[in-house]
């Protein structure tokens, strides 16, 4: 384990969250784990994307608001909040109409519309040094970052 800069590996993955569109999300409740793919957006570190009322996911959330995320070349944990509907997160659909324009048209009509907000506590990027696999973790609980080689190559047996 070799520590790197915080600051340096959280505005990476920052501009990785901010150009991707979509965001798979993994919910769990009742020994039942389910996973879809969703539209986001962030700000900073902070995920939110919108979830109608009634959906599985947020009977999940309900239940258990220990999700997981996995974007591009990265693996997110992170507490899930409900933060009320679209009227009541002027903030967040200020941030959804510009990244998902088509998306947020098509359902604010719906009137259903709860957003949430996941706050992550610990964020896996996945890289190469010099060929080799390399797992960057961000801890955002402890403030920390460091990273961990892999070594596929010297197996124990």
């Amino acid at each position: 384990m070799q520590a790197v800069d915080f600051n340096e590996l959280s505005q990476k993955i920052i501009q990785i969250l901010e150009k991707q569109t979509a965001i798979i999300l993994a919910t769990s409740s009742n020994d039942k784990v389910t996973a879809r793919v969703m539209s986001h957006v962030n700000e900073g570190l902070t995920i939110y994307f919108p979830a109608g009322d009634s959906s599985e996911k947020i009977q999940h959330i309900k239940i258990n608001p220990n999700v997981a995320c996995a974007v591009d070349n990265m693996q997110i944990e992170g507490i899930a909040k409900i933060c009320g509907y679209y009227d009541e997160n002027p903030h967040f659909i200020d941030l959804y109409k510009t990244k998902h324009p088509r998306y947020f048209e098509a359902y604010k009509i719906m009137g259903n519309e709860l957003v949430i907000r996941v706050n992550a506590k610990r964020i896996k990027l996945w890289t190469y040094l010099d060929g080799i696999p390399c797992l960057n973790i961000l801890d955002i609980e402890n403030n920390m970052a460091y990273q961990e080689m892999q070594n596929y190559f010297n197996r124990h047996t």
